[in-house]
């Protein structure tokens, strides 16, 4: 049995530190609601995704909602990436730590200085869409719907709540769509999901007394499904209904511990569901050159009550923590222009809400509130079967202000702690994107 005396070999240190690994799978600056990543299609970027899964655009509809591909008439392949430049600023508000000191517990202000939970992020795709026989089409999407990264400096005032937390995820979802008749087609997707997630954090061995660290990775492959549905009421209108499903994450992992007497590592379980996801899409064509597109997404992040860590062998108890998430909704507007048959430009608006339900709920690994994207974007196309897509997007954020405390002695839970307090103000997101696809 290990000592209590040993800080980060305690029950509910290890709990608190499990509990951070499954918060690996909230990483998101001020990107879409909780841990979402909507950057799945850069001629969607242009539009902030308004129209998603109807536009008719390029093979990246699929993702969306398979049956959006049974609008393109040739074999498709596409990829792209869009990169972002994230800023998660924190300001410290007045942290304190619980000690004990020769004259008892006192509050003293914790050591350490502001920091930029942001970083930069790549986020990949690919699509083929290919028709088949009877009226139908076969499509391929490559993609990366969750996750994104923060990290805060070595020594900043959070360091026991977290360091770096990343999450990555690659989601291969092959589909198949059908035209039903002139005015309906649907389409239904297999999605096989990989996430790999790290997290770290500072551990304390008490005042004056160099920090360790405590760093939980793990992985793990599940399985969801999507469906959708077009119903085209004339030939410049199309509505789009599509479903994605919840994807279980049961992460296998390790604590890994060092930099303290007593290092160690000890396997671990997190089980995260990443949830559901409605999609709602118009596009209407006005005339031959200009567009207008409108989208509703709902997430049920209501699934995400609570985060729970197993120890493999009883070794520790699990460990529970409430989250409460809410359900939360994107809107989003957008246009296209058609100056020519070689260029097509671009614009967009969407507000995100976040589903944190309060301060109590936003940590440094989940800095999220709601944010508003202004987008633009433009279509080359230098040559018959070859289009090239490039798109910008805006994002700014919500203060979020944080009030969070941790065990700093978990022997003696509540005795010895670290409230972290401050807030969020300058958090933004540049995003840039760029794609190519050939017609074949």
């Amino acid at each position: 049995m290990k000592p209590k005396q040993k800080l980060v070999l305690s029950p509910v240190s290890l709990a608190v530190l499990g509990a951070g690994f499954a918060s690996a799978f909230s990483i998101s600056a001020v990107n879409a609601a909780g841990f979402q990543i909507s950057e799945q299609s850069v001629s969607g970027l242009g539009r902030a995704f308004a129209g998603a899964g109807v536009a008719g655009d390029d093979a990246s509809d699929m993702f969306y909602n398979p049956g959006g591909m049974m609008i393109l008439e040739d074999s498709q392949f596409q990829a792209g990436a869009t990169i972002l430049d994230i800023s998660g600023k924190f300001t410290n508000e007045g942290s304190t730590q619980r000690l004990f000191t020769g004259a008892g517990f006192a509050t003293v202000p914790s050591q350490g200085g502001n920091s930029d939970g942001g970083d930069t992020a790549i986020v990949p795709h690919m699509y083929y869409s290919s028709p088949m026989k009877g009226n139908m089409k076969f499509g391929l999407s490559i993609s990366a719907p969750f996750g994104l990264k923060t990290e805060y400096d070595r020594n900043w005032v959070g360091r026991y709540h977290a360091l770096t937390s990343e999450l990555k995820t690659v989601d291969i979802n092959p589909s198949v769509a059908w035209k039903i008749n002139d005015s309906f087609s649907a389409g239904i997707g297999l999605s096989i999901q990989k996430a790999d997630a790290t997290l770290s954090r500072a551990v304390f061995q008490g005042p004056g007394v160099p920090d360790g660290k405590a760093v939980l990775e793990g992985d793990n492959v599940g399985v969801g499904f999507n469906f959708g549905a077009m119903f085209s009421p004339n030939d410049r209108t199309r509505i789009g209904l599509s479903y994605r499903s919840k994807i279980k994450q049961d992460v296998d992992g390790a604590l890994k511990i060092s930099g303290t007497p007593a290092d160690a590592k000890i396997p671990a379980t997190a089980s995260v569901d990443l949830p559901e996801t409605i999609y709602l899409s118009v596009a209407h064509d006005i005339n031959d050159q200009l567009s207008v597109f409108g989208s509703a997404r709902w997430t049920k992040w209501s699934r995400f009550e609570e985060l729970r860590i197993k120890f493999d062998g009883g070794v520790l108890p699990d460990d529970v923590t409430p989250e409460n998430w809410d359900n939360s909704t994107t809107l989003s507007v957008g246009l296209a222009y058609r100056v020519n048959d070689q260029i097509t430009l671009r614009a967009g608006y969407s507000s995100d809400e976040s589903p944190v339900p309060g301060v109590e709920f936003r940590t440094p690994r989940i800095p999220d509130s709601d944010r508003d994207w202004l987008t633009l974007g433009a279509t080359f196309k230098p040559k018959d079967n070859m289009t090239v897509d490039v798109g910008y997007a805006y994002l700014t954020s919500d203060a979020g202000p944080l009030n969070n405390t941790v065990n700093l002695v978990t022997s003696s839970p509540g005795a010895f702690t670290d409230t972290l307090r401050g807030s969020y103000k300058d958090s933004s997101v540049h995003m840039l994107g760029a794609s190519i696809r050939w017609e074949f």
